[in-house]
């Protein structure tokens, strides 16, 4: 039944989502016209355009994870959706995949839309000068090896995909607790206004944790080492362990108590 629910889920994403990438499709493949035929107009226009939609992915899949579990549980079809026979862990647990799964994917587009960007303009630059700007580089700073390399990228990967599960729990919380007797009148406004205030109270904490808390992962050419001092008072790439910890235990919070509001708290329209 789970599988059903995911299944149905990615679909309704999609029938959501779809509008914007359709929309992102048709700009890149402008943008390769005007470089394939060297238009300059258009492909200036088509570069700011390009740069809008991935920004516009992004916003309209956090749009789209909003609306989508605000009307399949706290609508009519929450009626419907209370119904099934399933726990509300377990429906919890397949909207929250399919919301990470589409905000993924977006920041996958919005990096590829960049990256791409990037490339081009890299490829319009003389060969002298890209060697030029690379031993500059290398003078500045100390390129790590490739094991290195691997365990920073790995890393990278790991909190990023930790940030949107934080992010979905977030946007779950304010969604429900919006949907409590107090805030419900004031509708949609209210679910802004919670989610901005839980973004600024975690971020403020996260931030703190990160000045103040002396435990951190510094990678450098020697590979990987643990330091019990704070991430900010060390140079080169640090990941700050307390950041991490935190927002693992916040975002399970976020879920016990989306879960428990479902259950408990909630008044259906």
């Amino acid at each position: 039944m789970v599988g059903k629910l995911i299944k149905n889920e990615l679909k309704a994403g999609l029938h959501s989502v779809a509008p914007i990438y359709i929309a992102t499709a048709a700009v890149v493949a402008i943008l390769a016209i005007s470089f394939l035929f060297e238009i300059v107009w258009l492909a200036a226009i088509a570069l700011i355009a390009v740069v809008l939609v991935g920004f516009g992915i992004l916003a309209v899949t956090i749009i789209s994870v909003i609306n989508n579990f605000n009307k399949s549980m706290f609508r009519d079809q929450g009626y419907l959706t209370f119904t099934l026979p399933v726990t509300s862990g377990q429906l919890l647990f397949a909207k929250a995949l399919c919301s990470f799964i589409w905000i993924l994917l977006s920041y996958i587009v919005l990096i590829a839309l960049f990256a791409g960007i990037y490339f081009y303009a890299a490829g319009q630059v003389d060969e002298s000068e890209l060697a030029t700007l690379k031993i500059m580089l290398s003078m500045i700073v100390e390129l790590p090896d490739t094991a290195t390399i691997i365990g920073v990228i790995s890393l990278f990967v790991t909190y990023f995909f930790l940030n949107i599960v934080f992010l979905v729990s977030e946007i779950y919380f304010a969604v429900a607790l919006s949907n409590v007797r107090p805030f419900q009148k004031m509708g949609f406004f209210s679910t802004i206004l919670i989610f901005m205030g839980t973004f600024a109270t975690t971020s403020t904490i996260s931030t703190l944790l990160k000045a103040y808390v002396p435990l951190s992962l510094k990678i450098s050419l020697e590979g990987a080492q643990l330091l019990f001092e704070p991430m900010y008072s060390s140079s080169g790439i640090v990941f700050g362990f307390s950041d991490v910890i935190f927002m693992a235990i916040a975002s399970a919070f976020f879920f016990v108590m989306t879960a428990w509001f479902m259950n408990h708290k909630i008044n259906l329209k």
